[in-house]
């Protein structure tokens, strides 16, 4: 199946995207610079502004069911909806950090992570949010649950920290950071961008440095992938169910038929130049879309083997 073409509806849109979101095969969410906020209702084909009613980045945007979202941002900013982002009101955090990415398992439990190692969680929709997690000060990029007690999390130096029980304890699975005695330069792990949670035994993570790696004996040991990529920035990977993978990053995308580990170069026309695609999400059995620079939606095939810009 081609991909269709992806439209917007206000063509003067040029703010970055930093996330997207979809509840189901038709209606997704994307959110960017300057408290942007987007909705598409035919499976991104297109797009129409919405009135987010902040003016702070926006890095992460979760739809747990066509009406209930959440999206978080600068300044710990995080936002709630509850009629599909017709309307958004805020919820108030207890942190005032640059809040990057978040998960919901549910309506009512979720997690946001943050600068300073932070993990925030909420049992009931995010009337209140607590502080689950602190670690050492490092920004954690991205949260991804399989279940209600399953997850990771990752970000700066590789730091990855793993739960089996919701959140309640989370386990520094890897992450390096110190300086050399000789140059006194930083020594650290790869920078992480996204995980994606599979199982309670499987998951998969990108960075810099074309750096994927995956784990499938819950975390215990993390295998590197190293397929035909360059040495350049991922920064967000998607499983879906039926196994194809696809990985977005600075002027290209990725695909991998059945994440077996052999991945390429897709397919996209016209080509990536001079910008980035941040995150990606997958739209149930149809495909994949991606938001990036500038305002930049693209989407796919089911398989993600043709991509398609709007720009």
């Amino acid at each position: 199946m081609g991909a269709p073409n992806t439209v917007i509806a206000n063509s003067a849109l040029s703010d970055d995207l930093f996330s997207v979101s979809f509840c189901n095969e038709k209606e997704g969410w994307a959110c960017g610079r300057w408290g942007t906020v987007l909705h598409s209702e035919d499976a991104g084909q297109t797009w129409k502004m919405q009135e987010s009613g902040t003016d702070y980045t926006l890095s992460g945007v979760f739809f747990a069911t066509p009406r209930e979202g959440w999206a978080v941002g600068d300044g710990g900013t995080i936002i709630h909806t509850t009629d599909g982002g017709k309307s958004w009101k805020h919820q108030e955090s207890p942190v005032p950090f640059f809040l990057m990415g978040l998960y919901f398992t549910d309506v009512r439990q979720g997690w946001i992570v943050g600068e300073r190692t932070t993990i925030l969680h909420t049992r009931d929709g995010g009337q209140t949010w607590e502080v689950q997690f602190q670690d050492e000060d490092f920004i954690l990029k991205r949260v991804s649950f399989c279940d209600d007690r399953n997850g990771w999390a990752v970000g700066e130096y590789g730091f990855t920290y793993h739960t089996t029980d919701g959140g309640e304890t989370w386990e520094r699975q890897a992450g390096e950071f110190g300086f050399s005695e000789e140059t006194g330069e930083i020594i650290g792990g790869n920078f992480l961008f996204d995980v994606d949670a599979v199982d309670p035994q499987t998951a998969w993570v990108v960075g810099i440095d074309g750096y994927v790696a995956q784990t499938i004996d819950a975390g215990h040991t993390w295998n590197r992938i190293e397929g035909r990529l360059p040495r350049t920035h991922l920064f967000a990977i998607e499983v879906k169910a039926d196994g194809v993978l696809a990985i977005a990053g600075a002027d290209a995308l990725y695909t991998s038929p059945d994440a077996c580990g052999h991945i390429e170069r897709a397919a996209h026309h016209p080509q990536l130049k001079y910008g980035w695609l941040y995150d990606l999400t997958s739209v149930g059995a149809d495909g994949f879309v991606a938001v990036g620079k500038e305002g930049w939606i693209y989407r796919t095939d089911s398989v993600a083997s043709a991509w398609q810009p709007r720009h």
